[in-house]
């Protein structure tokens, strides 16, 4: 057996260094989780700086420090690397500063230094030690990794010269056996890997083409681990080149990423591992679809297929397939196919906002090339998933879509009815949507009458659909709104007697006499009086509703104008009489806050007390056969006319 050669020693002022370290480690440990501002952080990371650069210099020595300090190196480290990697997890995805980033990269920086320091062999017999210097290999690659990540090329240099100084001196081990030259195998393939990643950092991706060539021979030798880090390492090369739209380049190392982590079998991938690999699965195929050729467009497709027969009816699967459809020239683009994986998804798909946008978004590309099956899609997305679930927002999303797609289907009349029918089921299963989603709806359907009217079609829907809206404006109390969608009417609407009749409740409400007056005058003057006399009944009741007299007065003026003498009657006409008499003289009364001035109304008090003798002459009589005109009644107006006629002698 050869003598152990003496390990070297560390001088009473290296061994003072080596304290130092521990010292500041030690605070850096109490610090590095508390939070702290750009200044402060600058502070903090160049004193550390300055004991990584102190470490470093001592690691070359390759010597072996006292017992007591070794011990007192190996605690500090080990608890500084577990709290550098809780700060990664807890600040993970969370925006830090870069001062805070490259703080924790340098802290793991010093950590590792800091094991190095501890680990130092005691002779140069590096036999028994295999395990401990794979173990500080394995130290050294994380290390770089996360340097990488955070762009601290400097850290990941040094860790990277580390660990091929690491690498040497486990080659020259002795008493190796063939598990420990497996094992030195996958570590340099994961050392070349992340050979690769630093010098696609430093911007020299010949250099990384290199390092790869080097790292191919030995890929066949990693375990799922090292295949997972493997992958994931060429993952991130490959999709920052797709960002920056570099789809060549981007493309080789996203399939340099597959082909390793295929190389394991799903059931021996982590949980993470499963996750990177659909990754480059989705990245690799938006790579082929971004280069746009047929015979990219076909790996594409098989690749999924792969996938599919792997996984099923995976959402993101079938987001695949309907992405390469789409990416079809239109000749052959098949729209039956496309039409079965939307339904796949519509049944397997867990319902999210993003996941009810990803199937809204893709009926909708199929409406240019199947309106009816977009149609029928988003029929069966309402009735079997939507509805079911309760959520009114996203009922109502899926409602606005399916009108707006009503509206440009060209069979008015089949799209008019289909709808109907689906609004009718919505009523009945979840009751009423959203007011933004009714308002939406709305306002498209009031698009398409406004659009088929100019096309002069559908005046009739028009005048519906008019008055719908002067309605709403009536209830939200807004007069100008129903002014804006009566002047939208055509002229042949705005003289329906229903258009009067919302007019007239317009004047009500804005105390508008004149347009009030216009409204019954017209009403009044239409020769179909049958027609409008319920209406006019209708504006009675409203004008004494709202407490306007004299609009009520017009109006019991205008119903007694739509009986005629020939025998037209009804067992109310003396009433009616009566109430406008009263009326009047109500009017004469103190002044009514929304009059101007007590008007002068002699001449309509003879004129109600004229018409109701006129008739009276007829003896008009029921349906029965009774008389209208009974002894009390003519009394009661022979009393009025009397008492009325002695009270105003003098005017």
């Amino acid at each position: 057996m050869p003598s152990m050669a003496p390990a070297n020693v560390f001088t009473a002022g290296q061994i003072r260094k080596l304290e130092g370290i521990i010292e500041f480690a030690t605070d850096l440990l109490s610090r590095l989780p508390i939070p702290h501002d750009s200044s402060s952080n600058e502070v903090l990371l160049s004193d550390l700086n300055h004991h990584i650069s102190s470490a470093n210099a001592l690691t070359k020595k390759q010597a072996v420090p006292p017992t007591h300090i070794a011990e007192g190196l190996k605690d500090v480290g080990r608890r500084l690397w577990n709290e550098c990697i809780r700060e990664r997890r807890k600040n993970d995805g969370i925006l830090s500063s870069s001062s805070r980033i490259q703080l924790q990269a340098r802290a793991r920086v010093l950590a590792f230094l800091i094991h190095a320091l501890a680990k130092e062999p005691r002779s140069d017999n590096e036999g028994s030690r295999v395990q401990e210097i794979a173990s500080m290999i394995e130290l050294s690659l994380a290390l770089a990794r996360v340097c990488v990540e955070s762009s601290d090329l400097n850290g990941a240099l040094l860790s990277m010269t580390k660990a091929t100084d690491y690498i040497d001196r486990l080659k020259m081990a002795d008493d190796t056996t063939a598990e420990d030259q497996e094992q030195i195998q996958r570590i340099e393939a994961e050392y070349f890997a992340m050979r690769c990643a630093l010098s696609w950092k430093q911007g020299c991706l010949d250099v990384a083409e290199h390092m790869y060539a080097k790292a191919d021979s030995l890929l066949r030798h990693v375990d799922s681990s090292s295949a997972e880090r493997l992958a994931d390492t060429f993952h991130c090369i490959g999709s920052e080149l797709l960002s920056r739209e570099d789809h060549s380049m981007a493309l080789k190392w996203l399939r340099r990423a597959l082909n390793i982590i295929k190389t394991q079998e799903l059931e021996r991938l982590s949980t993470e591992g499963l996750e990177l690999r659909m990754s480059i699965h989705h990245e690799l195929i938006q790579a082929l679809l971004a280069i746009d050729s047929e015979e990219h467009l076909e790996e594409a497709d098989n690749l999924v297929s792969q996938v599919e027969s792997e996984m099923g009816d995976k959402p993101i699967v079938l987001h695949w397939k309907l992405e390469i459809i789409q990416r079809f020239p239109g000749e052959l683009f098949d729209a039956d196919e496309y039409a079965s994986i939307l339904r796949r998804m519509i049944r397997s798909l867990t319902l999210s906002d993003p996941g009810l946008g990803l199937l809204l978004h893709g009926i909708e590309e199929l409406r240019t090339r199947g309106p009816r099956l977009a149609v029928g899609l988003m029929e069966e997305l309402i009735a079997k998933k939507l509805i079911p679930c309760g959520n009114v927002d996203w009922v109502g999303k899926a409602v606005v879509r399916r009108v707006w797609m009503g509206t440009m289907e060209a069979d008015t009349s089949k799209a008019v009815g289909d709808l109907v029918r689906l609004l009718d089921q919505l009523i009945q299963e979840i009751g009423q949507c959203n007011v933004e989603a009714s308002t939406a709806v709305f306002s498209l359907i009031w698009k398409r009458v406004d659009a088929s009217y100019a096309k002069k079609h559908c005046e009739a829907t028009q005048g519906k659909f008019g008055r719908r809206m002067m309605r709403c404006a009536i209830l939200c109390e807004n007069a100008d709104s129903a002014y804006t969608a009566f002047n939208a009417m055509p002229t042949s609407i705005q003289d329906e007697p229903l258009t009067r009749y919302l007019m007239f409740k317009v004047a009500l409400m804005s105390w508008n006499h004149e347009l009030g007056h216009q409204c019954i005058k017209y009403l009044s003057e239409m020769p179909d009086k049958s027609q409008c006399q319920d209406i006019i009944y209708a504006c009675v009741r409203d004008a004494q509703n709202a407490g306007d007299k004299l609009m009520t007065l017009e109006t019991l003026k205008a119903a007694v104008e739509t009986f005629d003498m020939e025998g037209s009657s009804t067992a109310n006409l003396p009433s009616i009489f009566r109430c406008a008499i009263r009326l009047i003289h109500m009017i004469d009364a103190p002044q009514d806050e929304h009059m101007d001035g007590v008007p002068d109304l002699a001449e309509d008090t003879c004129c109600m007390f004229e018409r109701a003798a006129e008739h009276a002459k007829l003896d008009p009589k029921d349906e029965e056969g009774a008389k209208l005109f009974t002894v009390p009644e003519l009394h009661w107006f022979r009393k009025n006319a009397y008492n009325i006629g002695v009270t105003k002698c003098h005017v």
